[in-house]
């Protein structure tokens, strides 16, 4: 039943989830109006722009949340590298339930979009990549290894949820990231042990 009125939270949560699901040519006017519960008219009077509207709100939206629940903990000094990548990864897990829910930057990067999107995914990547690699410094890689750490980092959440999709082992994203977690604790541990000596 198509619904008269939503929220912008909530339209904007909604429209997300279907260009996640979707990907950008899956996610057709249609598909939202059916996903929003809004008809195609009020879509359009909420997003002028039309789809691509439609996904710069998807992408700003990914952008805040990763900005806010993942970057900038990634970055407070004031709690423990090792606390902040146990929290990262519980993040990461919560965010993508468990591997169940496709990254937005991965589906919209196969389509169709515009530059300005495409830009904007890039942002992401980048400031993530950056909170990584500022983190990776701190418990003593060089700036070079703290890159080639982060980059590895991303290209296997990415990976991880690619492959767990195609294979539908529904246990494999969460190994992962303990693996990951067991990586870290383990680098800390060296580093302690290095300082000792």
């Amino acid at each position: 039943m198509v619904q008269a009125t939503i929220d912008d939270d909530a339209l904007t949560s909604a429209v997300f989830e279907a260009f996640r699901k979707h990907g950008y040519e899956g996610a057709t006017i249609s598909l939202l109006s059916s996903e929003t519960g809004l008809k195609k008219s009020s879509l359009y009077h909420r997003f002028p722009a039309g789809k691509d509207g439609m996904a710069r709100a998807a992408v700003t939206y990914v952008q805040i949340q990763i900005q806010q629940q993942m970057i900038i903990p990634l970055l407070n000094k004031n709690l423990a590298p090792e606390v902040r990548f146990s929290t990262m990864i519980a993040t990461a897990r919560q965010f993508f339930v468990d591997g169940t829910k496709n990254c937005l930057l991965n589906v919209l990067s196969l389509g169709d979009v515009k530059l300005d999107i495409q830009q904007q995914l890039n942002a992401i990547y980048d400031a993530f990549l950056y909170a990584l690699e500022k983190l990776a410094q701190e418990v003593g890689m060089s700036a070079h290894e703290a890159k080639l750490w982060a980059e590895r980092f991303l290209i296997f959440l990415e990976g991880a949820l690619v492959i767990q999709r195609l294979t539908k082992n529904k246990e494999m994203f969460i190994q992962q990231l303990q693996y990951e977690q067991q990586q870290f604790n383990q680098l800390i541990a060296k580093g302690a042990k290095h300082e000792s000596n």
